[in-house]
């Protein structure tokens, strides 16, 4: 089996960088958005907040226990989404800000190698 060599050049920190943007934004579309169902007062459901349930009073404890759990489910997957977005964006800005600082050095390097040479030490003086 042959290892091909893993190769990180501007081309791949591009197409990182939008997958990076597109993940960020596929978060930020269903992130604490407020979506409805059924028709009772108070429907609706938000990833951010405790979900409205009627599963029966505070006396039928099957349901309380089921509420709980739920909630659980659902605030962990919220503490997930923003803990994703907040690590997904930071790795968007780094690539970001890496191409910038690459192409502001670029635009900087104008030795030709000549006058790079004579700035690199001599062996043996």
């Amino acid at each position: 089996m042959k290892n091909n060599p893993i190769v990180i050049n501007e081309e791949y920190l591009r197409t990182l960088q939008t997958a990076y943007a597109t993940q960020v934004d596929s978060i930020d579309a269903v992130y604490g958005k407020v979506y409805a169902y059924g028709n009772l007062p108070g429907s609706n459901v938000d990833m951010t907040k405790p979900l409205p349930m009627r599963l029966g009073g505070a006396a039928f404890t099957e349901a309380v226990e089921a509420v709980a759990a739920l909630d659980g489910v659902r605030s962990g997957l919220a503490g997930r989404f923003a803990s994703a977005r907040g690590e997904i964006y930071a790795l968007e800005y780094g690539v970001k800000f890496l191409l910038a600082d690459s192409d502001a050095v670029e635009q900087l390097t104008t030795l030709s190698s000549e006058q790079f040479e004579y700035f690199m030490p001599k062996s043996g003086s």
